[in-house]
C-alpha cells in the first residue's frame, strides 16, 4: 500500500507534497527552533533528499485528519549530538526499529510524527515516513528540542514513551517497556551509552486520538515558516531575527524577542561522556556587540540552551525557546559546534501552551534541571 492509498482510505484530499526546497526550508526552521540542540541537520536533510531522488514520496498531512484508531509513532536519535555526527545512521536502522515496534505491539504503524523540532529528529521522520510509504504528520511533541525522552507534551498529557525500540548502526536492538517514564529515559540513556553514545529509536506509539489531544499541532508548519523567513531575509538583506519574529506573529500569533547581539567570549563544555550521561553540557558567555556593547550574556545548556541571563538578569528559562543565530545569515549556532569568536543574535520565543501546564513545568522547567528558579513566561521577563 502506498502513501496515497492510505490517504484515500482516510478520505484525505488535502495534503502537502514535500520536495527538496521544502525540506531545506523545514530543516533550517527546525534547526533554529531546536534551541541549540537537535544534532547536525545535514544528516536528516541529505537522507530526505536521497529518498526524494529515489522517487519515494514525502507527504505531510494535518493532524486533525488522522483517524482516531490508527497507530502512530515517532522516530529519533537519542544520545550525544557530537557522537551523532561521527556515527550517522543508514535507513535500515530506523526501519528495523519501527518493524520491531510493530511486531511487539502487534499492530502496523500507519503514520510517523516527529518527536521534536530538531536538526536531525524532525527531518529523519520525513525520511523514514517516505521509506515506509506512510504520511508524516504536521505536529510533534514539543515544537523545540529537549534532551530527555519524557520531555514532551505527550508524556505530560499521559501518553507513555514506551514501548520504545532502540537500535544502533550495527542493528543491535533493545526493547524498553516500563510504567515509569523516568525509568524509561534512564534505560534508554544507558542503552545509548552501551551502543557508543548514540542510538536510534522508534518511540511514543499512540492512537490518532491521543495524537490530536496531546501534540503541538501544526508545529512542522511553524518550522517551515521560520525557514522561509530566514531565506527571505538573506535574499533581501534583512535582519533574520526580526523576520522570524514578524513571520511568526503575523502567521501564528506567536511572540518572539530579539534581545542580544554578542560575540562568544568563553565556552565551558563537557562532550557526551560517562560523567555527563551522554549529554553535551556547559555554559556559554557572550560579550555584547552593536547596540549591546558593554553587556554580558550567559547561557546554560544540556544539549539545548536552557536559561539566559543578561547582566545577571534572567531573560528566559526553559521551556521557553532560546536560539542563537548568526547575526547576518540567520544560521543556527548549536551547542556542540559553537566556537570562540562566533557572532550571534539571541532570539527568544514563547513556548506552546501545552508545554506550560503544571506537569510540563515540573517535567522540563528550570527546577528539573537544578536551577533555583520559579518559571516565569518569557513575555513577562521581556515586557
Amino acid at each position: 500500500m502506498s502513501v496515497y492509498d492510505t490517504l484515500q482510505k482516510w478520505n484525505i484530499s488535502e495534503y502537502r507534497s514535500i520536495d527538496k526546497k521544502s525540506i531545506d526550508e523545514i530543516t533550517l526552521g527546525a534547526s533554529i527552533l531546536a534551541t541549540g540542540g537537535g544534532g547536525n541537520p545535514e544528516i536528516g536533510r541529505l537522507w530526505a533528499h536521497k529518498v526524494i531522488d529515489e522517487k519515494k514520496d514525502i507527504v505531510m498531512i494535518d493532524p486533525m485528519d488522522v483517524p482516531d484508531d490508527v497507530l502512530v509513532c515517532s522516530v529519533s536519535p537519542l544520545g550525544s549530538p557530537v557522537v551523532l555526527t561521527e556515527k550517522p545512521p543508514n535507513e535500515e536502522v530506523l526501519k528495523q526499529a519501527v518493524f520491531k515496534l510493530e511486531k511487539y505491539i502487534g499492530k502496523k504503524v500507519e503514520a510517523i510524527v516527529p518527536v521534536e523540532c530538531g536538526g536531525v529528529a524532525s527531518i529523519v521522520a520525513y525520511a523514514i515516513a517516505a521509506e515506509l510509504g506512510v504520511p508524516v504528520i504536521d505536529a510533534d511533541g514539543m515544537n523545540r528540542a529537549f534532551p530527555e525522552l519524557q520531555m514532551t507534551s505527550w508524556a505530560t498529557h499521559g501518553i507513555s514513551p514506551t514501548p520504545t525500540v532502540s537500535s544502533d548502526d550495527r542493528l543491535n536492538t533493545t526493547i524498553i517497556d516500563t510504567v515509569d517514564y523516568l525509568v524509561a529515559e534512564s534505560i534508554a540513556r544507558k542503552v545509548s551509552m552501551s551502543y557508543g553514545g548514540i542510538s536510534w529509536i522508534a518511540t511514543y506509539p499512540m492512537t490518532g486520538a491521543d495524537l490530536k489531544r496531546a501534540s503541538i499541532l501544526n508545529s512542522q508548519s511553524i518550522a517551515w515558516e521560520v525557514g522561509k523567513a530566514v531565506l527571505y531575509a538573506r535574499k533581501h538583506h534583512l535582519n533574520p531575527a526580526e523576520q522570524i519574529i514578524l513571520a511568526l506573529d503575523e502567521k501564528y500569533g506567536l511572540k518572539g524577542f530579539k534581545v542580544f547581539d554578542g560575540k562568544v567570549a568563553d565556552i565551558q563544555r563537557e562532550f557526551g561522556g560517562e560523567i555527563s550521561k551522554g549529554f553535551t553540557i556547559g555554559r556559554l558567555i557572550l560579550e555584547g556587540i552593536n547596540e549591546d556593547k558593554g553587556k554580558v550574556a550567559s547561557l546554560d545548556y544540556q544539549n539545548e540552551w536552557l536559561n539566559l541571563l543578561i547582566d545577571d538578569e534572567v531573560k528566559c528559562m526553559t521551556p521557553d525557546l532560546i536560539a542563537i543565530i548568526d547575526v547576518e545569515t540567520g544560521e543556527p549556532i548549536r551547542t556542540e559546534i559553537v566556537k570562540y569568536g562566533y557572532r550571534g543574535t539571541v532570539l527568544l520565543l514563547a513556548t506552546h501552551e501545552r508545554m506550560r501546564t503544571p506537569k510540563g513545568i515540573e517535567t522540563f522547567g528550570p527546577r528539573y534541571f537544578g536551577y533555583d528558579l520559579d518559571y516565569i513566561p518569557v513575555e513577562e521577563l521581556n515586557k
